[in-house]
């Protein structure tokens, strides 16, 4: 599976609402920063536990790929995020999600807001 697949097939997952799957494809010392390097998430209990309220909260979220890098082990995504439910939240959302291969068998993403 190329690391473009594995990105896909994360936010495939992440879509269909299936937590475990999505999580599977992150490395279980996954860090999260935002656009300033302040960390967000730290190991993938941290992340299950954000994406667990965030699907539930936003029954409608969605993650559009406008473009994608792809070259060797890394993958940049620019996100466009839709499906925001909870008063108070945005219409649309920017992301960019960064992640590479650093000698593990799973992605580490940094995604970044």
């Amino acid at each position: 599976m190329e690391p473009s697949d594995v990105v896909q097939a994360a936010i495939d997952a992440y879509h269909d609402h299936d937590l475990d799957r999505c999580l599977g494809y992150y490395a279980p010392d996954v860090v999260v920063r935002d656009a300033d390097g302040n960390l967000l998430m730290d190991g993938a209990e941290a992340v299950r536990t954000r994406y667990a309220r965030s699907m539930s909260d936003n029954l409608l979220l969605h993650y559009d790929i406008p473009n994608r890098i792809a070259l060797g082990e890394w993958v940049i995504d620019e996100e466009r995020v839709t499906g925001f439910t909870k008063p108070g939240s945005p219409d649309v959302a920017r992301a960019v999600h960064a992640q590479g291969d650093r000698g593990g068998p799973r992605r580490r993403p940094r995604r970044q807001a």
